[in-house]
């Protein structure tokens, strides 16, 4: 599926047409950074119950600060040599790019998608964080938002 039909597809997914309206007005922001992945699709792990595998990230020197994590590779391959085979007991489960970024937005436990590309190097990829997220989203909004000024010619 290309990254307009997975933006099709997750309008179509939508409860309501309200959802289907937001979905829409942020589908450029979506699409916008889906492109700059080499991917249009990725797998990430879920549990046996079908829940995204979230990682959670602690700072050496600050405990209290935490980063929720999900993983998306390139290759099922690459998830078995990722961190000493930590995520391989998981299953792997291929998702279109469009909806992992919605998944950014929707599920409140993830602070950030990191999209490991490199199968020869695992240890970089691509971050996506919810904050740049929303805040691409805002700023497209408030662009769009109508504005509120008077002619000039009112008293």
């Amino acid at each position: 599926m290309n990254l307009e039909q997975q933006v099709q597809a997750l309008v179509d997914g939508a409860p309501d047409i309200e959802s289907r309206m937001s979905v829409m007005a942020i589908a450029p922001i979506l699409q916008q950074l889906a492109a700059t992945l080499p991917q249009t699709t990725y797998y990430i792990c879920q549990s046996p119950q079908g829940e995204s595998v979230i990682i959670t990230l602690r700072h050496h020197r600050q405990p209290n600060l935490e980063i929720k994590v999900i993983y998306a590779f390139t290759r099922t391959e690459d998830i078995g040599s990722f961190d000493n085979g930590s995520l391989a007991t998981q299953l792997a489960v291929e998702v279109p790019v469009i909806q992992l970024l919605f998944y950014l937005l929707a599920i409140p436990e993830i602070d950030r998608i990191v999209f490991l590309n490199n199968s020869q190097n695992l240890d970089i990829g691509k971050e996506i964080s919810r904050q740049s997220l929303e805040d691409s989203i805002a700023q497209k909004l408030k662009k769009e938002a109508p504005k509120n000024h008077l002619p000039p010619d009112v008293c």
